[in-house]
C-alpha cells in the first residue's frame, strides 16, 4: 500500500513539474536581436577629424557602418564581451568595449587611435540586414 501511495505522489509531482514547463515554454519569447549604435572617431594621416557611425548585434555577431543613408556590413566579424572587430572596404576596425578605445586600420596600411561611445540611433536608420 505504501509503495502505491508513493508512486502515486511521484506521478503527481511529475505531472506539476510538466505543468510548470510547458507554462515557461509558453510565455517565453524567442530571443531578440537588439541592435546597438556607436558614434566613432578618429584622426586620418593627415590629422583630419573623421567620425562615423557603426550598428552592431552581440547575439547575432554582425557589425555595420552607417554610410549616406544605408548600412555596409562588416565581414570577418567578432564581437565578445572585450571587443568588437570587424572589416569595411576601407578600413578595419576594432573598439575595446572596456574603455571605448578604438583602432583603425585604413586599406593603405598603419595604425590610427580613436575612441567609440554610444549613441542614440540617428533619426530614420536603417536596420541591420
Amino acid at each position: 500500500m505504501r509503495w502505491l501511495k508513493a508512486r502515486w505522489l511521484e506521478a503527481r509531482w511529475l505531472q506539476a513539474g510538466l505543468a510548470v514547463t510547458l507554462l515557461a515554454a509558453t510565455l517565453a519569447q524567442p530571443v531578440r536581436a537588439e541592435q546597438r549604435w556607436l558614434g566613432c572617431t578618429y584622426k586620418d594621416a593627415n590629422g583630419k577629424q573623421q567620425n562615423f557611425l557603426v550598428a552592431f548585434d552581440d547575439l547575432r555577431g554582425v557589425a555595420a557602418l552607417l554610410d549616406a543613408g544605408s548600412l555596409v556590413e562588416g565581414t570577418n566579424t567578432s564581437i565578445t564581451f572585450q571587443a568588437l572587430r570587424t572589416r569595411f572596404p576601407e578600413i578595419a576596425i576594432t573598439y575595446n568595449r572596456n574603455d571605448g578605445a578604438l583602432t583603425v586600420n585604413p586599406r593603405g596600411g598603419g595604425i590610427l587611435g580613436g575612441e567609440c561611445r554610444r549613441v542614440a540611433p540617428p533619426p530614420g536608420a536603417p536596420t541591420l540586414p
